[in-house]
């Protein structure tokens, strides 16, 4: 490996096995060779172990890093992050591809204009790697350095993935140490954006589709069960506030509109509140923890904006009542 790599690249993996050799590959292909890769096993109970160290052996740029306990995607990426050496900073998933000249077009465009973030377009495609249709695309290439965060929280910039992404280290550093209290299964990657872009200064708009997503059968985010995703979703807005309510009240309200927004989507809209019974625990667990940690919080995510869908605000609204007892407790 190169003594001084210009991006570090952390892949997360759990139990992909020999699946993971075609992705890493797309990385060891790369245009830009100074590139440190740097595998996180999160505790696979598979092959994918030996198949990561197989791919270190042959290949002095990988960095393979090993969990004796799993842990989750945030917790590995935080490894891999810690880990790192290089001065910007990548993502790529297990089951994803990186295009041949991904990580020089973001590094290009990050020197030329002075930016600390890059964000790239991407594709949909097959496992055999066949475009389905753009997943996220720009109408052309733009520095931003303006209002960087507001933009970045009125997802104008895509909705807060990682993978298409290039940070300068010293925007997403600060954030080595973002522990949450639970293991958050969704939108962890927009919680560690949420902090890099509010301390961005600028951020360049690729228009280059350059990332890969595969829509791989099964998987997590083509399987969103509605309650269990309106869980989870008020679950990492729990963790986005009390992470970041330090930034004052300008950027808590940006992140407020955010959840907001995000929660009146189709994906996370039910029929009626009791549907969401079986994640009382979980549903429980965040309110309680922002009753303690935030509670204005908890109290302005149910409150009525312009063309919010009626499911998600009934459904908090109905949460409300099952932590009064608490929060009655806490305030007398």
């Amino acid at each position: 490996m190169t003594d001084s790599p210009k991006i570090s690249v952390i892949v997360p993996v759990f139990n992909a096995g020999k699946r993971i050799v075609p992705s890493i590959e797309s990385l060891l292909n790369q245009t830009l060779k100074d590139l440190e890769i740097i595998i996180v096993n999160d505790a696979s109970t598979d092959d994918s172990g030996a198949v990561i160290e197989q791919l270190a052996r042959n290949n002095k740029n990988i960095v393979p890093v090993h969990f004796a306990e799993n842990k989750g995607a945030h917790e590995a990426r935080l490894a891999g992050l810690k880990k790192s050496t290089a001065p910007w900073i990548g993502f790529l998933d297990a089951d994803d591809f990186a295009r041949p000249n991904m990580y020089a077009s973001l590094l290009s465009a990050a020197v030329v204009n002075d930016v600390d973030i890059v964000v790239c377009g991407s594709d949909r495609v097959t496992e055999a790697r066949k475009i389905i249709a753009p997943k996220l695309r720009f109408r052309c290439s733009e520095k931003v350095d303006e209002d960087v965060f507001g933009r970045f929280c009125a997802f104008e910039f895509g909705t807060g993935m990682l993978w298409n992404k290039l940070f300068r280290r010293s925007v997403i550093e600060p954030w080595f140490v973002l522990h949450f209290p639970w293991r958050q299964r969704i939108n962890e990657d927009l919680i560690l954006n949420i902090g890099c872009f509010y301390n961005a200064k600028s951020v360049y708009l690729l228009k280059d589709r350059l990332y890969e997503y595969v829509l791989a059968e099964g998987s997590v985010t083509t399987d969103m069960k509605k309650c269990w995703a309106y869980s989870e979703m008020f679950r990492a807005y729990a963790l986005a506030v009390t992470s970041y309510q330090s930034l004052g009240d300008k950027a808590v309200t940006y992140i407020l509109d955010m959840y907001r927004t995000q929660l009146s989507w189709g994906s996370y809209q039910i029929d009626s509140a009791s549907e969401l019974s079986r994640y009382n625990a979980e549903l429980e667990e965040a309110a309680n923890y922002l009753a303690q940690k935030a509670p204005f919080a908890l109290a302005a995510i149910s409150s009525r904006k312009p063309q919010t869908a009626i499911g998600a605000r009934m459904a908090l609204v109905s949460l409300f009542s099952s932590v009064k007892s608490k929060m009655q407790a806490i305030f007398g």
